[in-house]
């Protein structure tokens, strides 16, 4: 072994110590320059990833929420409406309760003309801070280069087309494909240039100038000083900074997003187990359900609300003080002039038709196939205005909603339940107030927002399409009974049992034609009796005549009676509504009907056409005789029988 091998190591003290290479400015600026490429590329990916994430859960929760979120957004305007008419209807009610001012025969001489009755209810105000927003629309507003920039004029605008243009002539410049040394390089540098022009023809300013921060200074030259190289880093450094510092307040600002926090909350719930666009589905369904619930409860509301006006305006109205000449002074009516209450109109025969009800008449034709529960909707407005007092099947909210209900369940089976269509209704229907100013009533339901309208439904009606839908409608609004023949529950029919000599009205079993009432009236007729010519019109009760001496009598019935009338069965209807209630003493035999020059035997049909009434011989009178003798008996029939 040699010596060398075995001599002892040098202390630890005497070791030659070489310091670290000093790292010079210029490679501090090399290394930072390549911190802020790398920063700047996670920044770009990461962007990228979020961006992507969020738009995939956008359109999930586009796919999964918007009809319900649309639902909610219509039943809070909805809510809003009602809510505008009571705080309207209290102001209106809390007027009509202050004692009335007479006014002296100068104010009545001045007093301001009326409002026109087609006034309509002016919309609710919006509530502009209320939450009903998409997450999308919620986003932060533009950065301060960007808004600026939107709110130029048209030379801001051509200063930035021109700032556009010299950006994407550097940017060709630099990226153009002759400088590349090798194939990747050219690949690359024309992968660059493809950004740049879809950038530019995107007008994507920020793009076009992040690209240029990355590229614009370039490598320098080697032949370049180390001071006029770091001179060259530093100002690149400083651009890339920029760069970078942008790219992560864009990233913030993705963060801080409505359609971000809603994706955190939906992950949070996913590592719990639990799904949250379908709970949140769940919730605004549940909420859906509570503001229908709140709604019906307000329309109740107004109901009501709707009978205090009638009672306390009529008050007002009859306790008025009169004048020395024994008249009313002109005096302000709260309700009339007020335009909340829309006037109800009376004799739609005698309506117009305006360009406005054409053009919903041409609407509703086209509708009736593609929405028919809007027209459904339209037509049980349109008979319950039409009726002066609604009819049973349309006099409150609750019983709206049942025979709307049963139209969907019959033959509307697409159509939306009743509260969602509240929310859905087309422009030209509204919940609102009425008053019929001859009787004096304000009632509150859905109606056709301007009177002038109703004048479309008729014309409408006139279509085959449209009026199968009106006979649906007409045929779910009367009183609803159990009938004594067929013990089945029914909704009423209203007919003239006759008219011509006496007029008697009846309500009649749909399924068995069984009159469950029969009665005369001796007012105007309103609610279900005021529909009948609609009825008549659109084929739901038919009438034949029967002439007796110089007058025609007729008698209504149903489609499948007249159907299968016999002699037999007209004859009886003569017997039971004439001879039999006025006691005249004549056998059902001496009555016999004549149609087509042929006396009809008891069984045989009664042909469409007229039929006349004719007396054997043996009757011992004529038929003139017989027509007085009924014309007296009817004139006195609530009088006192002298004779008993």
């Amino acid at each position: 072994m040699s010596s060398s091998s075995t001599a002892p190591l040098a202390p630890e003290t005497a070791l030659l110590h070489v310091p670290p290479l000093e790292e010079t400015p210029l490679r501090r600026a090399e290394l930072r320059l390549q911190e802020l490429l790398a920063e700047i590329d996670a920044l770009d990916a990461e962007i990228d990833a979020l961006g992507g994430e969020l738009e995939r859960f956008a359109r999930a929760y586009e796919d999964t929420l918007s009809a319900a979120s649309e639902t909610v957004s219509r039943s809070e305007r909805l809510l809003r409406r009602l809510r505008h008419l009571q705080d309207a209807t209290s102001a209106l009610i809390r007027l009509l309760e202050q004692p009335p001012q007479p006014p002296t025969p100068a104010d009545a001489r001045h007093a301001p003309a009326p409002t026109s009755p087609r006034v309509s209810t002016p919309p609710p105000p919006e509530d502009e801070d209320e939450d009903t927003e998409d997450f999308e629309d919620e986003d932060d507003a533009l950065p301060e280069g960007e808004r600026s920039a939107g709110a130029d004029s048209g030379e801001g605008a051509e200063d930035e087309a021109v700032d556009l243009k010299r950006l994407r002539r550097r940017l060709a410049r630099l990226l153009h494909p002759d400088l590349a040394q090798t194939d990747e390089e050219r690949e690359r540098l024309d992968g660059l240039m493809a950004r740049v022009n879809a950038a530019y023809s995107a007008g994507d300013r920020a793009t076009m100038e992040l690209l240029a921060a990355r590229v614009g200074a370039g490598e320098p030259e080697d032949t370049l000083t180390e001071d006029a190289r770091l001179a060259h880093l530093e100002r690149r450094i400083q651009v890339l900074s920029t760069a970078a510092h942008s790219l992560r307040e864009q990233r913030e600002r993705l963060r801080s997003t409505a359609t971000a926090r809603l994706y955190e909350e939906a992950l949070r719930r996913e590592a719990e187990g639990r799904n949250y666009l379908t709970e949140t589905r769940a919730e605004m369904e549940e909420e859906v359900q509570e503001l229908a619930r709140d709604a019906r409860a307000r329309m109740r509301q107004l109901e009501r609300a709707a009978r205090a006006l009638t009672s306390l305006r009529n008050k007002r109205m009859n306790t008025l003080i009169k004048s020395g000449k024994g008249r009313k002074l002109r005096v302000f009516d709260p309700v009339l002039e007020s335009p909340l209450v829309r006037q109800g109109v009376l004799r739609l025969e005698r309506q117009r038709a305006t360009p406005a009800a054409r053009e919903l008449a041409r609407w509703l034709e086209d509708a009736v196939t593609q929405e028919p529960w809007q027209v459904a909707l339209t037509l049980m407005a349109f008979f319950a205005e039409s009726a002066g007092r609604p009819p049973p099947g349309l006099d409150t909210s609750d019983a709206w909603a049942e025979r709307y209900e049963l139209l969907r369940e019959l033959d509307m089976p697409e159509a939306p339940p009743f509260d969602e269509a509240l929310t859905r209704l087309p422009r030209h229907l509204e919940p609102g107030l009425r008053v019929m100013k001859k009787k004096k009533e304000v009632h509150f339901g859905l109606q056709l927002r301007e009177s002038e309208l109703l004048a479309a439904v008729p014309l409408a009606l006139q279509r085959a399409d449209v009026a199968e839908r009106g006979r649906s409608v007409l045929a779910v609004i009367g009183p609803q009974e159990q009938c004594k023949r067929c013990g089945e529950e029914v909704l009423l029919q209203h007919l003239l049992r006759t008219r011509g000599l006496d007029e008697r009205h009846g309500q009649l079993c749909p399924l068995c034609a069984h009159p469950q009432k029969s009665y005369w009236l001796y007012s105007r007729t309103e609610g279900q009796e005021a529909l009948l010519p609609h009825a008549l019109r659109l084929g739901t009760v038919v009438e034949q005549a029967v002439r007796l001496a110089r007058t025609s009598v007729s008698f209504q019935m149903l489609p499948e009676e007249r159907e299968a009338l016999t002699a037999a069965q007209l004859r009886q209807r003569f017997v039971d509504l004439y001879l039999q209630p006025y006691g005249v003493e004549l056998a059902p035999e001496h009555v016999r009907l004549v149609q087509a020059g042929q006396v009809l035997d008891g069984e045989a049909r009664v042909d469409r056409g007229a039929v006349t009434l004719k007396l054997a011989p043996e009757a011992g009178q004529s038929e003139a005789q017989l027509l007085e003798l009924l014309r007296s008996r009817i004139e006195r029939r609530f009088r006192p029988d002298p004779a008993r």
